[in-house]
């Protein structure tokens, strides 16, 4: 099969792998570019819809099938290419969407249903060292209000917690790798999260618990495999944090880690993504 594949720039560390993957399974894969003889144009951002529309446009015979990542409540989506965007998923063959949550928000508010959910994935290969826990609570994320970086702060401070914070644009992968392989606990404070949170995947891989919000998203993804708190509830968001600090040695959390690996390994890789992805693909044209 032969893809015109649309992607940001600058994911394509990530995303990439995506690609190398479609390519080992046979398929040919054009890169933020179309031709007449490409069976689909596949648009995994919301971010690039203008060269979406432009290959739309050019190749109307190519069938289209558009990626909703982040179907989010505080997102306005009356800017920021969302109207344009969402006219591309109205015109689509298929709509891919992140989890059934976004996509039950999306089809309330538009119409537009989905029928196929598609998670993130992770590069194992960047977390083979030996983990270890030194001591002190992890979050990072990109610095968006979501995210709720001062509940994770204002907690650890007041519960005497020691923790770290990283932002990808203030500190390097390679530090985030090596904090989160150190790390006693990952918290993630956001308050939406479409795909269960990618770190929240890699920290699941490096067998760290986990304490994330207990939005639709989450729970979908993760169900009892990790730590969650009530979503607007800072109380018991620290509640739960201190809990999870003091008995992350337990054979409970142990059990709930080890569940949560084995999740990972079984979903969440970018072969098994690829291959969900070229079955689909298959299925429907």
């Amino acid at each position: 099969m032969r893809i015109a594949l649309v992607i940001p720039q600058q994911t394509f560390d990530w995303q990439g792998h995506i690609i190398r993957e479609l390519i080992a399974l046979r398929h040919e894969v054009l890169i933020n570019d179309c031709d007449e003889k490409c069976d689909v144009l596949l648009g995994l951002t919301h971010t690039h819809w203008t060269i979406i529309k432009e290959l739309h446009e050019k190749y109307p015979n190519v069938p289209m099938i558009t990626l909703n990542w982040d179907w989010y409540d505080y997102i306005d989506k009356t800017q920021d290419g969302w109207p344009e965007f969402t006219q591309l998923m109205k015109e689509s063959k298929e709509v891919w969407t992140s989890s059934k949550a976004e996509a039950d928000k999306c089809e309330k508010d538009t119409g537009i249903k989905s029928n196929f959910y598609t998670y993130a994935f992770i590069k194992p290969w960047e977390f083979e060292e030996v983990k270890r826990d030194l001591g002190f609570a992890f979050m990072a994320s990109r610095k968006d209000k979501n995210k709720r970086f001062h509940w994770f702060v204002q907690a650890c401070e007041e519960l005497g917690i020691p923790y770290k914070k990283y932002h990808p644009h203030d500190n390097s992968r390679i530090d985030y790798v090596t904090t989160m392989q150190k790390c006693g606990l990952w918290v993630l404070a956001s308050r939406e999260e479409s795909i269960g949170g990618l770190g929240t995947m890699e920290a699941s891989y490096c067998d760290k618990p986990c304490l994330i919000s207990d939005c639709a998203g989450n729970k979908e993804v993760w169900g009892d495999n990790v730590y969650y708190f009530k979503r607007d509830d800072f109380e018991d968001f620290k509640k739960q944090l201190k809990w999870l600090w003091e008995n992350r040695d337990s054979k409970e959390v142990s059990e709930r880690v080890n569940r949560a690996h084995k999740e990972v390994e079984e979903r969440f890789l970018p072969w098994i993504i690829a291959k969900k992805y070229s079955d689909r693909l298959k299925e429907i044209l």
